[in-house]
């Protein structure tokens, strides 16, 4: 007897197909043309960002997600998928290393801190990079993989009055999460050197980013035109699109 499949499943089943068609397709360079915002003062080039999505097929398009926030969005970027490939890995962290030692010349910080998500993958490989270069430990927070928020407390290494660190995390949207990190290096005492996230991921509506760019040295390797809408504003929730959670996609 066929096994019956319930909508959401139906739904899911519906979305993952769409998005390995988009990837299988022509119309894919098309998309990440416009899904790629021109920054200033790029860090990874458009070339290595390219490859970096497409091969990991990160980002999910013509989708409705309900990100970490309580946001909805059309277009999101699932970085588990980024961090099953250790050589895409290399490739965000050896651009990390490079500004890292471009911008921290003079007075180079004691460490990263970063949470027990992937984003530690991020720390750890530009710890080891730097080597004996810029010698930084890296100190982990807790992660919750239900609920994708961060602790307080510190469960891996330790931050000594005085000593500066980065925070870092795998993308950011509204800024909240880096310099929630920042609060726990300063809490203890410690100072925050600048902050770190492979992708910015948003539209420029989020006001408290514009705030950390111009405070603290920031890098980002991308810019990812994002937007997301609280869900009174939603034109998908209009349109009843089935919505999925941010814990419930999966790798395609």
């Amino acid at each position: 007897m066929p096994v019956e499949t319930n909508a959401s499943d139906a739904a899911m089943l519906e979305l993952i197909a769409r998005q390995r068609a988009i990837y299988e397709g022509s119309e894919i360079d098309i998309r990440m043309e416009h899904l790629i915002r021109d920054t200033p003062h790029p860090t990874l080039s458009s070339w290595d960002v390219q490859r970096l999505l497409r091969a990991s097929r990160a980002v999910y398009f013509d989708s409705h997600v309900e990100v970490v926030s309580g946001h909805h969005t059309e277009v999101y970027l699932r970085f588990e998928s980024i961090a099953q490939f250790p050589d895409l890995i290399t490739i965000i962290a050896a651009n990390m290393a490079e500004w890292l030692l471009q911008t921290f010349q003079e007075h180079p910080p004691a460490g990263i801190i970063t949470t027990s998500s992937d984003a530690r993958l991020l720390a750890e490989r530009t710890c080891e990079l730097l080597g004996a270069h810029l010698p930084l430990r890296t100190v982990l927070t807790p992660f919750n993989r239900e609920t994708g928020k961060i602790g307080t407390e510190i469960v891996s290494g330790t931050v000594e009055p005085g000593e500066r660190f980065l925070s870092l995390n795998d993308v950011t949207t509204r800024g909240m999460c880096v310099s929630k990190l920042g609060k726990i290096v300063t809490d203890r005492g410690g100072q925050l050197a600048g902050m770190m996230v492979f992708a910015r991921r948003d539209s420029g509506q989020f006001p408290y980013m514009e705030e950390l760019t111009a405070t603290y040295p920031f890098y980002f390797g991308v810019d990812l035109d994002m937007p997301q809408w609280e869900p009174a504003d939603c034109h998908a929730c209009r349109d009843n699109k089935p919505l999925v959670s941010w814990r419930d996609l999966p790798a395609l």
